[in-house]
């Protein structure tokens, strides 16, 4: 399993074990199902609110309360981190979680920004998007960059995706 070394202030050399992919994958997996569950039982309870109060502002009241129940699944992983220490439920789950490049809990900033880059869990929405559209763009830019974080993945020492890089964070285990 790799390994890397972060070197503190006080001359101490901190190890951490860099998860698996398949880890990963397997946490953002679970991820993805507690957010379309959230949004299955969101949308089940809007339906049937649309269903009692049919009126003349219920496609208003439907263009707002659609935005309002997709907010939780927009800032779900950012929420589950500030929270959590690190942690979303699927990185609780396999035992992972995010720190900083020096081994500390990541800030608030350093969550924002790697999430904000969130590239993989974007193709669910590109992909729902093109099921409503009959272009093949969506799909094909999702797939990019899908392939494109797994490369990073796979390939950088601390297996990093670009959020990670850029906010200067890494995904460890926890044991």
């Amino acid at each position: 399993m790799p390994a890397i070394k972060v070197p503190t202030n006080f001359n101490i050399d901190l190890d951490f074990e860099i998860p698996e992919f398949h880890r990963r994958l397997f946490a953002w997996a679970v991820d993805i199902v507690v957010q379309i569950t959230y949004f299955l039982i969101a949308r089940k309870i809007y339906i049937t609110y649309l269903g009692f109060n049919a009126g003349d502002n219920a496609y208003e009241d439907s263009f707002w309360m659609s935005r309002v129940f997709l907010w939780p699944i927009i800032i779900y992983h950012i929420a589950c981190e500030i929270l959590m220490n690190g942690q979303s439920i699927g990185k609780k789950i396999f035992g992972l979680r995010v720190v900083n490049e020096n081994g500390g809990r990541g800030s608030i900033s350093q969550f924002l920004i790697r999430n904000l880059l969130r590239t993989t869990d974007l193709i669910f929405l590109i992909i729902i998007l093109q099921m409503s559209a009959d272009t093949p763009y969506g799909l094909l830019i999702g797939a990019f960059l899908f392939i494109g974080d797994i490369v990073l993945v796979t390939s950088s020492k601390k297996g990093q995706r670009l959020g990670d890089l850029i906010a200067h964070t890494i995904l460890i285990r926890t044991n």
